[in-house]
């Protein structure tokens, strides 16, 4: 089991680091509280973006991982948009990570907290996940659940199961 500092640590070196759009192929240090864990270069993962109903969609998502000590920090860039007819205050997107023999090894969801107002479209929605599996081969991109400004929710992906 890794530490929970070595995740903490890895998504906001992530973040940081991705937060400019930059891929570049120099590694990335970043100090944690035993010493510096270095940061491969990112490298894309191929990203699809799921057949979705609904007013909100997404419309492009880009992911690359950077990996470290056996764990695969993995950066979502999203473009989504509002098709309906009222303001959006959160999207809640489904990640569905793929391995090399193309079946889904797991999933994830992040929530983007995001005012999109109706026909806006909202680009660089920034998201991260952690990954202990290695880079995954593929991944699948979806909008799972929305919150609207009046706080009603509308929810688009599988029903929850109650585990994480």
């Amino acid at each position: 089991m890794r530490h929970s500092f070595f995740a903490a640590a890895l998504c906001a070196a992530l973040l940081a680091v991705t937060a400019s759009a930059r891929a570049d192929n120099r590694t990335t240090a970043v100090p944690v509280a035993a010493g510096t864990l270095r940061l491969s270069a990112a490298h894309p993962i191929a990203t699809e973006v799921a057949t979705q109903p609904g007013p909100v969609h997404i419309d492009g998502c880009f992911s690359d991982g950077r990996a470290a000590d056996g764990l695969t920090l993995v950066h979502h860039a999203l473009r989504i948009t509002n098709t309906g007819t009222r303001a959006v205050s959160a999207v809640r997107v489904r990640f569905a990570f793929y391995d090399a023999f193309g079946d889904v090894n797991a999933t994830r969801t992040n929530i983007s907290e995001s005012r999109i107002d109706p026909g806006q479209t909202v680009d660089r929605i920034n998201l991260a996940e952690l990954s202990d599996a290695g880079p995954p081969a593929k991944i699948t991109c979806s909008v799972d659940a929305v919150r609207y400004q009046d706080g009603t929710l509308a929810r688009t992906g599988p029903p929850s199961t109650g585990s994480p």
